[in-house]
This record gives C-alpha cells, sequence and structure tokens, in this order.
C-alpha cells in the first residue's frame, strides 16, 4: 500500500512541478498588475528592464529629453526571482532579464519582437489603445515579403513587406490606396509588422470601418542593407546597427518612386495617383519621408512625419561645398586614375554624390510642394523627445509661409509606444 501511495504521491509533484516549468509568463493580474517569475538558482542578482517601468536617469538638452530605461532589482525565494508591478494602463510593453550581466528575453513567454538587434519579450494591457495591437477575431489581411529590383550600389534587389487587406484577394477586380511606411535608425522592413502591430492596427481599425482598406508598403530603408537579418543571402551574419548616417544621405529618398513606388504600382492592384498616395515614416524614416515628398510634389496627397529627423544638418552651403569636393576628387581621379576603387574614394564618393542635393532649396521645394495642395500634411512628436526641436523648427518654417498641417503633441519621447498610438490616429485620416 505504501508502495501505491509513493507512486501517488509521486506524479502529483511531477505533474505540478511540469506545469509550474510550462507555466506562461508573466501573469497579468485583475487589477492589471503585473507578475514577472524567472527560475535562475545559480544567479546572484537579477534585474528587471521594460518600457512600464518609471523611467531611469534623464538628461534635459535643448534638442529634447534622453532617458534611460527603467531597471529594477527581483527578489528571490529558493532561486525563484519576481517582482510585481504597479497596476498598468493599456499598452504594449518590452521587457528583458539582466541575469548576472547577460541579458535575456523571459523563457517562459513566447511573445518576443526585434528591436534592432534586440530580442524583447513583450505583453499586451488590454482594455484601451493597445485593444488595436491584439490580434482580434475579425479578417485578417496578407503580409508578404518581396525582393524588387534595386539600382542602389551593391547590390542588385531589396526587400519590403506589403500588407494586404482582408479584401484584396478576395475581391480580385478591386484597386487600392497605397500607403508606404517607413522605419527609423537601425530597423528595417520587418520593423513596422514586428515592434510596431501594423498588421493587427490595420486589420482592427479596418474591420471597425475606422480607416479604408489600403495597401501598406513598407520598404527597407537602411542603403548599406538589402533586407533585415538572416534574410539576405549576401549578408547572412549581417547584424543592425542603429548608426545608419549613409542612410540620411539621398540614395533612398533619389531612387523611392523609381524602384519601389512604379514595382507597387506594376505588380499589384493600386489606385495610381496623388490622391490615392499616402508615405509616412518614424524618425530616420520621417527625413526619408520628408524629403521623398518635397523631391515628388505630385505623387503623395498623405505626409506624416512621426518624431521625424526632419534634417540631417546640411544646409545649401554645405551641401554645395560637399559637392565641389567632389568634382575636384573625380578630376583627380580622371589624372591619376589608380586614386579611384579604394576605400578613400568609397567614402569621398558618398559623402559627396549628387544625391545631396535631395536636400537643397528646401523652401523651395516647400513652395511646390503646397502649390500641389497635398490634403494631409501630419506631424506627431512626444513632448519629450529628442526630436522635438527639430520638429518646432519644421512648424514655425510652416507658419511663417502659412502653410497648413496637422499637429499631435504626446506625452513621451521616441518611443515605439508613440509610433504605434500616431499610426493608430494617422491612418483614419487618409483617402
Amino acid at each position: 500500500m505504501k508502495y501505491y501511495l509513493y507512486i501517488f504521491f509521486s506524479c502529483i509533484v511531477g505533474i505540478n512541478a511540469l506545469a509550474a516549468s510550462s507555466e506562461i509568463m508573466p501573469v497579468i493580474n485583475q487589477d492589471k498588475s503585473v507578475t514577472f517569475s524567472l527560475y535562475a538558482p545559480d544567479a546572484k542578482k537579477v534585474s528587471l528592464s521594460g518600457t512600464f517601468l518609471p523611467k531611469g536617469r534623464s538628461i534635459k538638452t535643448p534638442a529634447g529629453t534622453f532617458s534611460k530605461e527603467g531597471s529594477i532589482e527581483m527578489t528571490s525565494n529558493n532561486g525563484t526571482w519576481t517582482y510585481t508591478s504597479q497596476p498598468l494602463t493599456s499598452e504594449l510593453y518590452t521587457y528583458t532579464f539582466d541575469i548576472d550581466g547577460k541579458v535575456k528575453p523571459d523563457p517562459k513567454n513566447p511573445d518576443r519582437i526585434r528591436d534592432i538587434a534586440d530580442t524583447l519579450s513583450y505583453f499586451i494591457i488590454d482594455g484601451g489603445i493597445a485593444d488595436n495591437y491584439v490580434t482580434q477575431k475579425v479578417k485578417h489581411g496578407t503580409i508578404e515579403k518581396v525582393w524588387y529590383p534595386s539600382n542602389i550600389e551593391g547590390m542588385s534587389k531589396r526587400r519590403m513587406t506589403v500588407y494586404l487587406p482582408p479584401s484584396y484577394k478576395t475581391n480580385p477586380h478591386k484597386s487600392y490606396p497605397v500607403l508606404y511606411l517607413l522605419h527609423g535608425s537601425g530597423g528595417d522592413e520587418d520593423s513596422w509588422c514586428d515592434a510596431g502591430r501594423a498588421a493587427q492596427i490595420l486589420d482592427n481599425l479596418i474591420a471597425q470601418g475606422k480607416c479604408k482598406p489600403m495597401i501598406v508598403v513598407m520598404p527597407n530603408g537602411n542603403v548599406d542593407l538589402a533586407a533585415a537579418p538572416g534574410h539576405d543571402p549576401n549578408n547572412p551574419d549581417i547584424k543592425p546597427s542603429a548608426n545608419n548616417t549613409s542612410s540620411m544621405l539621398g540614395k533612398i529618398e533619389s531612387v523611392f518612386v523609381n524602384e519601389v513606388v512604379n514595382y507597387v504600382d506594376i505588380h499589384y492592384r493600386t489606385l495610381a495617383n496623388k490622391e490615392n498616395r499616402a508615405i509616412a515614416g518614424l524618425s530616420l524614416g520621417g527625413l526619408q519621408t520628408l524629403f521623398t515628398a518635397l523631391n515628388n510634389p505630385k505623387y503623395f496627397d498623405y505626409i506624416g512625419l512621426f518624431s521625424a529627423q526632419t534634417t540631417n544638418a546640411l544646409d545649401d552651403g554645405k551641401i554645395s561645398g560637399m559637392q565641389r569636393i567632389g568634382e575636384k576628387w573625380q578630376n583627380l581621379k580622371n589624372k591619376i586614375p589608380f586614386f579611384g576603387g579604394g576605400g578613400v574614394d568609397k567614402t569621398i564618393s558618398k559623402y559627396t554624390s549628387e544625391d545631396l542635393s535631395i536636400y537643397d532649396n528646401v523652401d523651395i521645394k516647400l513652395k511646390y510642394l503646397y502649390k500641389a495642395q497635398p490634403k494631409l500634411f501630419y506631424i506627431a512628436v512626444g513632448r519629450d523627445d529628442f526630436v522635438k526641436k527639430l520638429n518646432d523648427d519644421l512648424r514655425e518654417r510652416l507658419d511663417s509661409r502659412k502653410y497648413p498641417y496637422v499637429y499631435n503633441e504626446t506625452d513621451g519621447g521616441h518611443t515605439w509606444e508613440n509610433w504605434r498610438k500616431y499610426l493608430v490616429d494617422f491612418l483614419p485620416r487618409l483617402f
């Protein structure tokens, strides 16, 4: 009898242990507080970092506020480290564990996103704005990963993500407006669907009748990389970086219409006119959005800048000076051919190329843009964003010429929390 009782209780213990090991974390409590748990019996110190915690040290500058992500030490009980947050408002929150100096996502949470080179765990608190970020029981659009031909130096093709609305494949005779949606520094063609939850936002707003069904094209705006990490056969081991200086020198903007827009209009059922075309971007993507629109005033009726880097600090004088250096270098190469082709030549050519003209004569280009009467020029930025001063300067420029625009100033800074909200606010204004 004792033997059978032993077997019985062993099974119970085993089942409980299995249940504990397979438990999905974190636990969202009834009051919307969140409990985190990590089993790390050999760890000496475990801390938790996340967007739900109060910000760490902040530095205020004339350009904006720079803040470190919040972090808190967890407490251990027999090797299980735990922490319970305060009740949280509706949002998508990301977090990681720091285990004796090694940063890792939550092994018990299958929900993860990549932000530049970081893999983050996430959870969603419902009951508000974040209901837009959840995969709801509605009709879903289709996501396609597309390679298109490119003339950008060093690559014959580049990759983009295309969202097709739920009715695209069920209604084969209908054509759709198009939004071109650009990522920020360190991002790629996966960013808006991954950290930005663009597909879920579109599915939910379309289902609620809050925005029109549309095609959304999310290209890779990093000029040095043809595709997101792991998807470029020519650079399979490349690691993304937030340092994208090369992508601020006009190359993306100079080929955008010919390579991206024309490809989409040929291969998808688009309403291929200015009235049914929009472009928007965050941070670096805001710079590329602004100058793609300024140099193609008859292509986009809707322009959206989300925490935009509105300038690359090159004014007309600097651009002319750099182009003169390029001309002198080219003359020197013509006289002494072996100067060409090396590392110095590539660097000088990159920073003195004719693509820099994308950024010149801003006032003249603004005049022609508004002469074409865009239906929406939208600017959104957080009060603590380090690019807010740049956006204030752009608004002063527009105000001085009485050019109309819509301005959305929010709390917070340069974060996906804001960029998702801006997309939710921007989409219903289109078409």
